[in-house]
């Protein structure tokens, strides 16, 4: 097996070319797979065209498959995909078209925000899988941002300010940066506020990473107003343009990210015109190949 390695940009990503998931997800490619993400954070797989069964035979092998609970729908729709999929789509359940009034609407719109996959969920989330069905002609591209290249090129200062610093993060609170609202009390106690550092460092690779999302609120211990102040300078430090690329989706391709080490966002598109129907997966714990190191 010889897999090319394309950088995407000059700090981190990185297109992977000569594996082809839907034949060969042996150990061997996995482990692979799992230590480019070590190197570069973020990998696109394209032409994979995977359906439904092997995206979750293929996560499961880089760790425990969360369930999705795809807020936003009313108490009497019914979920378009099953419970291991997060729906990143602009379809309803009859595979339609969101309406103009769908409250499903306004919950992607949250997903233009600078954020890490269930930061607000108190479980150890890992890597994210992103599969492309159904992309619009134009738009609607991915954006990623390297959380280690940002926390190492910190002022020494800043580093000793916030290596200690714990953050509220409320997948509510990032909704109603949005515009949402008139959230069910189900809903709200279905995700309660969780609690995570500031600076991470990662499990495989040792690096430490700055822990920002839209989902942060506010910093524990920490007036309130301060704690924006800081948590802003930090996001608007972490997306700056040397830290950030944007990947431009072809029908058929994967992308994995390490959500211990990276912010993502959508970007716009026709979504009155244009269908995207985009389906994530996405693990917690450690993988199958945890045990390895990443200088082996």
């Amino acid at each position: 097996m010889i897999i090319r390695e394309t950088p995407l940009s000059p700090l981190f990503g990185a297109r992977l070319e000569g594996i082809d998931l839907r034949a060969d997800h042996s150990p061997a490619v996995m482990g692979a797979i799992e230590a480019a993400l070590d190197k570069y954070a973020v990998v696109a797989l394209p032409g994979q065209f995977l359906d439904d069964d092997t995206q979750l035979i293929i996560s499961e092998q880089l760790g425990d498959l969360s369930r999705a609970l795809n807020h936003g729908r009313a108490k009497t729709q019914s979920a378009r995909l099953r419970a291991e999929l997060y729906d990143i789509s602009n379809l309803d359940e009859n595979h339609g078209i969101l309406g103009e009034a769908d409250r499903r609407r306004q919950w992607r719109e949250s997903d233009k925000l600078w954020h890490t996959d269930r930061s607000f969920i108190d479980a150890a989330t890992s890597y994210s899988l992103l599969s492309a069905r159904v992309t619009p002609p134009e738009k609607g591209d991915t954006g990623f941002a390297d959380m280690r290249a940002a926390y190492d090129d910190l002022p020494d200062e800043t580093k000793a300010r916030i290596a200690n610093l714990r953050c509220e993060h409320s997948v509510w609170w990032s909704r109603a940066l949005c515009g949402g609202k008139d959230f069910r009390d189900d809903e709200i106690a279905s995700m309660p506020p969780v609690t995570q550092p500031l600076v991470r460092v990662h499990p495989r690779t040792g690096r430490k990473s700055v822990v920002l999302a839209s989902h942060a609120s506010h910093i524990l211990d920490m007036p309130r107003a301060d704690g924006r102040v800081l948590l802003d300078e930090l996001m608007a430090f972490a997306t700056r343009p040397q830290y950030v690329f944007y990947y431009k989706w072809s029908v058929g391709d994967l992308v994995i990210w390490d959500n211990r080490c990276t912010m993502h966002r959508g970007t716009s598109f026709d979504d009155a015109a244009y269908k995207r129907d985009m389906r994530r997966t996405t693990v917690q714990g450690p993988s199958k190949y945890g045990a390895m190191a990443a200088a082996e």
